[in-house]
């Protein structure tokens, strides 16, 4: 019985993952596709160019988020970031 609980609560946890990595799948095709700075349609002259004042960029602390937050936190962190990611914000390092 307790091996049985035990795969439950294994199974459970894993469950748990399922919107992280939905999210992590879709930020990365994101950036394969529409980022500025390493996605496919940099090559076309008319799309614009990278000018990422933050370090790491979006995308990639959207995905260090998810991979150590909840979806619902990485999912606020994340919003957040994408908020304030601006012009008129100074460049600086901001790890998750």
């Amino acid at each position: 019985m307790m091996n049985y609980l035990k795969n439950v609560m294994i199974y459970l946890q894993k469950l748990k993952k399922i919107p992280n990595t939905v999210a992590i799948v879709a930020i990365k095709v994101y950036r394969m596709i529409f980022s500025p700075s390493v996605g496919v349609l940099r090559y076309f002259p008319f799309y614009p160019q990278p000018v990422c004042i933050f370090y790491p960029t979006c995308s990639e602390y959207g995905i260090e988020c998810f991979k150590k937050y909840n979806f619902l936190k990485a999912v606020c962190k994340t919003l957040n970031r994408i908020r304030r990611c601006h012009p008129g914000n100074e460049p600086k390092v901001d790890l998750p």
